[in-house]
């Protein structure tokens, strides 16, 4: 019986290995590859497939998504967060915030962005939503609370723990987006974290 199972989330071949060697040949040079490692098969499918996101209906109604993104000024050493709350297609709510915590500036606009997400969280879970969809720029947003990149700044730690405290409160599902590329509700979340820079 094998003691690891390799899960390859994203790479050339998706699926679970029994051997390191055969999960690297999936992942090695592969742009944005995604893969951990597990105790149990159980685990290692539930990290491919999670559960209770592949049964949500997302066209619900308990459902919402949420745009968020950073900025950063570097002058003023403070970093900010747009967020652009979205029900089949149509903006429910928007709101921003800046703040300058020095343990956070180091990690400039990276910063915003992780508490624009929290952001969203919270306000879905307020609303009572059961389920948000995160559409993100920065891969740590995922990477991070899934586990997949290591936490070595105060930002990425304190950003793990606060999701962990409220993911057992609703689910959540991310999604990349690539920055700049004229989705309306993702441009909309950049001005708005860059307009709470100049409040």
């Amino acid at each position: 019986m094998a003691s690891k199972f390799y899960a390859v989330k994203k790479g050339r071949k998706p699926g679970i290995y029994l051997t390191w060697p055969e999960a690297q040949k999936q992942i090695s040079g592969f742009s944005g590859a995604q893969f951990k490692s597990f105790p149990s098969k159980e685990e290692a499918l539930d990290f491919i497939n999670p559960p209770e996101e592949s049964q949500i209906d997302w066209s619900a109604s308990d459902t919402i998504e949420a745009y968020v993104d950073g900025s950063f000024d570097r002058v003023n050493n403070r970093y900010s967060y747009g967020v652009v709350i979205v029900k089949n297609d149509q903006i429910v709510t928007t709101f921003n915030q800046a703040a300058a915590d020095p343990r956070y500036t180091e990690s400039f606009q990276i910063a915003g962005e992780v508490f624009g997400a929290l952001a969203a969280i919270r306000w879905a879970i307020q609303a009572g939503y059961a389920a948000i969809n995160i559409r993100y720029d920065y891969l740590g947003i995922e990477q991070w609370a899934r586990g997949l990149w290591k936490t070595n700044k105060p930002v990425s730690k304190d950003y793990v723990q606060a999701f962990k405290e409220l993911a057992p409160h609703i689910t959540v599902r991310f999604q990349k987006e690539k920055a700049h590329t004229g989705v309306a509700y993702n441009e909309m979340a950049d001005q708005l974290a860059k307009q709470a820079l100049n409040k």
